[in-house]
């Protein structure tokens, strides 16, 4: 029998603290290759704070994270830095800034880590990427010119300019109304399809989203993982604090 591929990012034990609050307590979590993982949860339940740990912009204090067979946890803050050049985020609202026209938004990553190219490959770098989320005619707006929608599209242009391993979404359709969702649910499904090798992870509380986009989802509780399935086995589970969530049920807090 073929042996299952081992996944791209293993998370085993993941601990992260401030302070007396204890925000990630032992999370265990395999993220495949190829392939969209949905992080569920409710708000303040330590989303943001794992995709943070997860590309190394916070140190956690115990446990590991495996990329390539490597404990990145380990690693000194040089070697640190090029794990977190291969990954691109899609922030919360966008994180566009206002005083840079959608080309220079998107150009501001390659011209701050790849200063040494020319000019004219940071413009073909930049067209590919607008090209790639149908804003490649937008380049020249500002960012109070651009819809709800087109703003997240310029958010993903910015983070896939590098050509990124991995691209992470901190709750990607916060605040958009429900068809400028589902537009959203379709860039990153697309953008997933159409990426040779990449990998992604979205932070969400959207379970329509959720179960439209993933190929995997995780449920985050109390600082641990307490469900993993595909999307059909969330629609199918019985384990209440997930049916709970995914029903949106306010019958009170679910001890386990």
């Amino acid at each position: 029998m073929t042996e299952p591929a081992a996944p791209c990012i293993r998370l085993a034990g993941l601990a992260k603290s401030f302070g007396p609050q204890a925000v990630l307590r032992g999370v265990d979590l395999d993220i495949p290759l190829g392939k969209i993982t949905v992080v569920i949860g409710r708000s303040g339940t330590g989303k943001s704070v794992l995709l943070k740990t997860l590309m190394g912009l916070l140190r956690p204090d115990g446990g590991s994270i495996i990329i390539g067979g490597v404990d990145i946890t380990k690693l000194p803050d040089r070697e640190l830095l090029k794990v977190r050049n291969r990954f691109g985020m899609v922030f919360q609202n966008a994180a566009l800034f206002d005083s840079m026209s959608v080309f220079e938004n998107v150009a501001f990553p390659v011209r701050e880590h790849e200063r040494r190219l020319k000019e004219l490959e940071v413009k073909r770098r930049v067209d590919a990427a607008l090209a790639e989320v149908g804003l490649l005619e937008h380049g020249h707006k500002w960012v109070h010119q651009l819809s709800g929608g087109m703003r997240k599209r310029a958010a993903v242009a910015r983070a896939l300019v590098r050509k990124p391993e991995f691209l992470l979404y901190d709750e990607p359709t916060t605040g958009l109304d429900p068809i400028m969702t589902a537009h959203v649910d379709e860039l990153i499904r697309d953008t997933q399809d159409h990426t040779p090798g990449l990998t992604s992870l979205v932070i969400s509380h959207d379970m329509e989203a959720t179960l439209r986009i993933a190929d995997k989802v995780a449920m985050l509780f109390d600082g641990r993982v307490i469900f993993e399935g595909t999307p059909d086995e969330v629609r199918g589970t019985d384990h209440p604090v997930v049916r709970q969530f995914v029903e949106g049920r306010l019958d009170g807090p679910i001890q386990l």
